[in-house]
């Protein structure tokens, strides 16, 4: 009995701890100094310059390359639309108006990691990483920038295997871009 007791619980801990989340960092470019303590004015409208999936180091290949770097843009720019939403209309693109952001995302690093390691070891074996920087033009009165690190931790169950992590990067990624101008936007 006392077996049967250890075991299960030997499986539970194994369980749970590959059901630890991932970590995720942002931080203003601390090379530009007039970054420190800067408020935008609220814009009238968002412009997401389109990604360019091209930038960057990837670690993928081939055909595994061109569809990461699809899903990864893809991800990125509906996921900041949705999230920016929430400050001001978002469209990608760029725009001609004085009151509107242009915002630049740029690509540092993005890997996939490994579904099946998160699946079989668990314990942040196989994370996805994306690494990001960006910058917000309030359209020659101020501007901010800094970068996102993010990756997914370790996700045990079938949806590891089935889903990518870096869906789930791009939405944390998008999300923190928007805390960070939320945080900067004078009231």
């Amino acid at each position: 009995m006392k077996s049967l007791c250890f075991i299960v619980g030997l499986v539970v801990c194994v369980v749970l701890s590959g059901c630890a989340g991932g970590h995720l960092t942002v931080a203003s470019d601390t090379s530009n100094p007039a970054d420190v303590g800067t408020k935008l004015s609220r814009p009238n409208h968002i412009y997401v310059t389109p990604i360019d999936a091209n930038q960057g180091t990837w670690k993928a290949e081939g055909s595994d390359l061109i569809s990461l770097q699809a899903k990864v843009k893809r991800d990125l720019e509906s996921d900041l639309v949705r999230e920016l939403n929430e400050i001001a209309p978002t469209s990608v693109g760029s725009g001609n108006t004085t009151s509107g952001w242009q915002l630049v995302v740029t690509i540092v690093h993005v890997d996939p990691g490994s579904a099946a390691m998160r699946e079989l070891v668990g314990l942040g074996a196989g994370q996805s990483k994306i690494n990001v920087t960006f910058s917000v033009d309030d359209r020659g009165a101020q501007s901010v920038s800094g970068h996102v690190d993010a990756d997914t931790g370790a996700e045990m169950g079938l949806h590891s295997v089935v889903i990518e992590g870096n869906g789930m990067d791009a939405e944390r990624i998008a999300r923190e871009i928007r805390n960070y101008l939320v945080a900067r936007v004078n009231p």
